[in-house]
């Protein structure tokens, strides 16, 4: 009894601490650091720009000011004529609407600068919106400071009245979101085990389960989402970003306030958004810059170069007008488009970006002076795009570009984890735990998973998701409801994984069949009629539940590439789409920088991914690649000669490495110029057997070398 009741005070104060961390770290906002104010560089400002100065001798000076946040932790004050050695003060107070003095500090004026920003500190508590006087005061002084007034330009926000340079300081929170959220997550699953400590033994094991599962999640999910592990890959920060901006194209389309389109543009979930600065991937495409021009701006005449596009065609004509960032405008008097480049000849003097700004800053105006749209999206015809339907949805709830930018990639990130925590359950269930954990480890450490764990377009976790629906049929094979669950699962799984994207997707079907036909093999060599006829059934019913996702999929789409024709639809993704990423195409129906990849063996293409560019996993090299594909094979050979063969571990490798191949041998063509992306197919389990046999056998030898020892 008293044992019992330890536990339960144990646990008491534990939930305590824990909730009262959660509620601290999110409502509240307790852990904030730092004063972060938005000086201006005033030595850079244009004459134009300084209004003058204020002598604080000719009187106080009182500015009114209303906090964005209620997390004010001070303000700066540029200060001008502040004379050495001169032993004055100056006096700040502050004041609520009543007139109550809230905060005041007095400030030796021989600590003070000149010509610089002084910060001061305050821990009065602020309101958001309300408002409040700051009066700067000088006293005691042989010469007293003066103040650095500015036009209305350069004044703050918070600021409501005055135009002396003053800047208001907040706190940062320490932790983002993304941390808040990661953290948060730690914390449940960690009160989770807490948990367990008080409840029967039924429920104690799964709860405490369900935390240690929780705390995995969140080991993974930050190395996905922060790559806080392998310091060498440096493709991580900019990986795919250009394959991501289809699906976030909508985000800078509604940034820049007006944009043209097709009509079917919102039929389609993915698109383009292409600008003056051209198609955006990412980052800013350079302007020409020759013996002629420079970043797009004439040398010798009044004209810019921009490059041509769905956008820049359409804007880009005669009559129209260019308004630049330095308020000039021009009327476009001639317009030359040589197919890549569109020079456009305006009616005044040579231009130049230091006098008119950056080409990116231009507006173009119709003959009248409207402002004309800002840009173009054009949709992503080559699928259906449902993660870009998905994210558009979310982005229309929450309205911050880049908060859902990465609120979503912490979804897909935290998604991937709970995929991937899922099948090394049930892989240490039905297998062991040795091989769990080398799926754990692969996953984690590859940065070839991490790398696409994040991206909006690839939506990574919807790869793995058929792999675990088929590893959990495989483990309750026996049960007739949770074979018919993974029926529907195979179908619905394959469905979206369709509707985001066709690539890899056999490579994905077989994942999905992989511990099925390893079962299968295993009982065929243990000649078991009953279970080799079961899991026939099993795997023809789920295989055709999937391929009856990929055909639902692909009507769904050819419906839109057909306007309304599914046939029509299937007919032009097989000609536009299939043909050119897989064999058998007309090479005269294609671009000749294709050729090459048509033209390219399935064994020529294979063999590109024998050679890894990349570590396997985080300090084991790429060059140990086939190394590591080869021991498997002498093990098996050694093992078949003192007839200990393990025939479920041959299984494991033989299906690993036909499912991880099977796109590089089907889509040959993709596989062929994509080999900045697709090593990632090598973890669909084949690393991971490789790792586990290579592991078991030595864990093996080790055993039987110390059972020698022994004896």
């Amino acid at each position: 009894m008293v044992h019992t009741n330890k536990k339960y005070i144990v646990f008491s104060l534990l939930t305590i601490l824990i909730f009262s961390f959660l509620i601290l770290l999110g409502p509240v906002g307790f852990f904030r650091h730092g004063y972060y104010a938005n000086e201006i560089e005033v030595k850079s400002l244009a004459k134009n720009d300084l209004t003058g100065e204020y002598d604080l001798a000719a009187g106080d000076y009182e500015t009114v000011f209303t906090p964005n946040s209620k997390y004010m932790t001070g303000f700066e004050v540029y200060l001008k004529n502040v004379q050495e050695n001169e032993h004055g003060e100056l006096q700040f107070i502050i004041t609520d609407n009543n007139g109550t003095v809230i905060d005041s500090e007095t400030v030796e004026l021989s600590k003070v600068k000149s010509d610089s920003w002084y910060k001061i500190y305050t821990h009065a508590k602020f309101k958001t919106g309300n408002q409040y006087t700051l009066t700067i005061s000088a006293e005691n002084c042989g010469v007293c400071p003066h103040l650095q007034l500015v036009t209305s330009a350069h004044i703050s926000n918070e600021i409501i009245s005055g135009n002396a340079l003053v800047s208001i300081a907040y706190k940062k929170p320490t932790f983002t979101v993304g941390n808040k959220i990661l953290i948060g997550f730690f914390a449940i699953s960690l009160w989770l085990i807490v948990l367990s400590m008080i409840l029967g033994k039924d429920q104690k094991k799964s709860v405490k389960t369900i935390g240690f599962c929780g705390i995995l999640v969140v080991i993974l999910s930050w190395n996905y989402f922060y790559n806080s592990i392998d310091n060498k890959n440096d493709d991580y920060a900019l990986f795919q970003i250009d394959s991501e901006t289809l699906n976030t194209g909508v985000v800078y389309a509604n940034k820049a306030g007006s944009y043209y389109s097709p009509d079917n543009v919102l039929e389609y979930g993915l698109g383009r958004y292409i600008n003056i600065n051209g198609d955006y991937y990412g980052f800013a495409n350079p302007y020409l810059s020759d013996d002629d021009w420079i970043n797009g701006f004439s040398k010798n005449e009044s004209s810019v170069i921009i490059g041509n596009n769905a956008y820049s065609s359409k804007v880009a004509v005669i009559g129209n007008k260019l308004k630049f960032s330095n308020g000039e405008i021009f009327e476009i008097t001639n317009v030359t488009n040589d197919g890549k480049n569109i020079a456009i000849q305006l009616n005044g003097g040579i231009l130049s970006e230091e006098k008119n700004g950056s080409l990116n800053s231009a507006i173009f105006l119709d003959g009248e002076g409207n402002e004309l749209p800002k840009g173009y999206l054009s949709p992503y015809v080559s699928q259906y795009g449902l993660q870009g339907k998905v994210f558009r949805m979310a982005y229309g709830l929450l309205h911050n570009s880049e908060g859902v930018i990465r609120l979503s990639q912490l979804a897909c990130t935290m998604l991937l984890s709970i995929t991937v925590i899922c099948i090394c359950f049930m892989i240490w269930k039905k297998y062991n735990l040795l091989l769990a954990t080398c799926f754990f480890a692969t996953f984690w450490l590859s940065s070839w998973v991490v790398n696409f764990a994040r991206n909006l377009y690839w939506v990574e976790f919807t790869w793995f998701i058929p792999m675990a629906v088929g590893l959990f049929c495989a483990w309750k094979l026996e049960n007739r409801r949770n074979r018919i669950i993974s029926y529907i699962l195979a179908f619905i799984s394959i469905l979206i994984k369709c509707l985001c994207g066709y690539e890899y997707i056999s490579t994905i079907m077989m994942g999905l069949i992989t511990f099925l036909l390893v079962d299968f093999v295993s009982a065929i060599a243990a000649k078991d009629k009953q279970k080799v006829k079961q899991l026939s059934i099993t795997i023809l019913t789920i295989g055709t539940c999937a391929l009856l996702g990929f055909i639902v999929a692909m009507c769904m789409h050819a419906q839109l590439r057909g306007n309304g024709e599914i046939l029509k639809g299937i007919e032009i993704i097989f000609k536009n789409d299939v043909l050119r990423r897989t064999s058998g195409a007309n090479l005269n129906d294609f671009y000749d920088n294709l050729w090459p990849s048509m033209n390219a063996s399935v064994w020529e293409v294979v063999c590109k991914y024998f050679h890894f560019s990349t570590e396997i996993i985080t300090g084991i090299p790429g060059s140990l690649f086939i190394v590591m594909v080869i021991i498997p094979i002498m093990v098996f050979v050694h093992d078949y000669s003192v007839k200990s063969i393990s025939i479920e571990n041959v299984a494991l490798y033989i299906i690993t490495f036909i499912t991880s191949i099977s796109w590089l041998v089907l889509a040959k063509s993709h596989s062929y110029i994509h080999t900045h992306i697709s090593y990632v197919l090598w973890y669909f389990g084949f690393v991971q057997v490789c790792f586990y046999i290579i592991l078991n056998k030595f864990i093996e030898v080790i055993g039987k070398l110390r059972m020698e020892k022994s004896k």
